[in-house]
């Protein structure tokens, strides 16, 4: 059995360590083996309090390995480092099927976890995932059935793959970004308006590790690595700690090739980022990070900055080491005028709205025609969004290099698997087909996908 010293639940390291109590807890690894994380991960019912005294009715996911465990959420993640197998026992508790979707993960096609991969899980029925970890960095895992239902419910939860860059930080945090729609009982709101199925469902409470407004204490004069997942239904997060910026080293699939500095930080459904803060301070400063209102079309309402996370700043800690001079090791996909283009276009129709339908090239799933194309073929593939609204685009099974005006890899090059695609215009990437099987691309606001806005594409030996 691993035993995780200093893990991400941790402020430093040693006896001095600050427990983060806002951490999402970890799978406990029961293998004895170093170099495989094996793990019992149950989905069941359960309750969580996202307003103070009030109890809602959720799904999610607990630690089938530690006796009389009960749901969090977000659920524990599972932490390993890279090369290492990974082996999850997943029952399922829930009234209904469902699976896991390992998002971002390049894993064999039979541990997709969609329908087209793998027959869901009945209820009170197991299924075993095993896949190997071939890519470092930030990733998270959720169902891929009923999606906008079941992950509202609260069943997600994140994954870390370690690697062995040296970057010297205060502490590893993990930050689940999220929102959901309540009721002033404190329940899961069970009324879905057109306005939720037309813009994704957005939620009236904003989440951090499924907290309102939580907060952490951070050394003044600190340096400190932050991970973020967006795992809300339609909301997009568009960050901004004040007086700071953001140091991106890392996307989807990894650390970038080299850094770069953003005040603002936009993030879509589904998508991660990485990145380091220099705490500029002094012991009892507060601050507040906080999303910004972002125009993803159909003139959603401004409410205003959200304040998602207090910090409060303790004692001045030791100045941190200076930064690696080397990052990520992405090579650019090869590419040049022969290579095949696939345009891919995107519409809504909501002239009915109680019933908006989502296409890809005019077809809404499940009536659609497959792409097909054999392992590592290269094209580019060209998004082009005709809708009055962003879409996130999430690929299954691989990654892929976005584009920039000039049809070359956009700097800093790096891995992404989900990509925002604004309204009215045109986006590319470069991708080169993965493993054989059937994967899924798709919309990930969930909504969006489970009323047709979701392909397949059909990777042949």
């Amino acid at each position: 059995m691993r035993v995780l010293a200093c893990a991400l639940v941790t402020i430093g390291c040693g006896d001095n360590a600050v427990v983060d109590d806002i951490a999402p807890p970890v799978l406990t690894d029961t293998n004895p083996d170093p170099n495989i994380v094996e793990v019992q991960l149950v989905a069941s019912p359960a309750t969580h309090e996202y307003l103070p005294g009030k109890l809602a009715d959720v799904w999610a996911f607990r630690d089938g390995a530690v006796p009389g465990s009960t749901g969090s959420i977000p659920g524990p993640m599972i932490e390993a480092k890279l090369g290492d197998r990974v082996i999850v026992h997943f029952t399922n508790e829930l009234p209904e099927e469902t699976t896991i979707h390992w998002h971002g993960l390049r894993v064999p096609n039979a541990a997709d976890g969609t329908p087209l991969a793998q027959v869901p899980v009945p209820s009170g029925a197991s299924f075993d995932y095993d896949f190997t970890l071939i890519d470092s960095g930030f990733y998270w895992f959720h169902p891929h059935v009923h999606g906008d239902v079941q992950v509202e419910a609260g069943l997600y939860a994140p994954i870390v793959v370690h690697d062995d860059a040296a970057i010297d930080v205060a502490a590893d945090r993990v930050f689940v970004v999220d929102d959901v729609k309540l009721e002033a009982n404190g329940h899961l709101s069970q009324r879905i308006d057109a306005l939720d199925l037309m813009l994704g469902r957005q939620g009236n409470v904003v989440l951090v590790n499924g907290r309102q407004r939580p907060s952490i204490e951070v050394g003044a004069g600190s340096r400190e690595r932050w991970r973020f997942v967006n795992s809300a239904n339609g909301r997009y997060f568009n960050l901004e700690l004040p007086d700071h910026v953001f140091t991106v080293i890392g996307v989807d699939g990894g650390l970038l090739v080299e850094p770069y500095e953003t005040a603002k930080l936009l993030i879509a459904p589904g998508e991660r980022y990485e990145v380091l803060v220099e705490l500029a301070g002094t012991e009892g400063d507060e601050l507040a990070l906080r999303t910004l209102h972002y125009d993803r079309g159909h003139n959603i309402p401004d409410p205003g900055p959200i304040e998602i996370l207090g910090l409060h700043f303790g004692a001045r800690g030791v100045a941190p080491a200076p930064l690696p001079t080397t990052w990520g090791q992405v090579e650019p996909i090869a590419f040049d005028a022969s290579t095949p283009r696939r345009r891919l276009v995107l519409k809504e129709d909501d002239s009915v709205p109680a019933m908006p339908i989502f296409t890809i090239n005019d077809e809404a799933f499940p009536n659609i025609t497959p792409v097909r194309g054999p392992v590592g073929q290269v094209e580019i593939w060209q998004i082009d969004n005709q809708a009055e609204m962003d879409h996130p685009f999430h690929l299954h099974g691989m990654s892929f290099q976005p584009l920039d005006a000039q049809g070359n890899p956009m700097s800093p090059l790096g891995w992404k698997d989900t990509v925002n695609v604004p309204q009215k215009t045109t986006l590319e990437f470069a991708v080169r087909f993965g493993a054989v099987g059937r994967w899924m691309y798709h919309c990930h606001v969930l909504e969006h996908a489970e009323r047709g806005m979701m392909g397949e594409l059909e990777v042949e030996p």
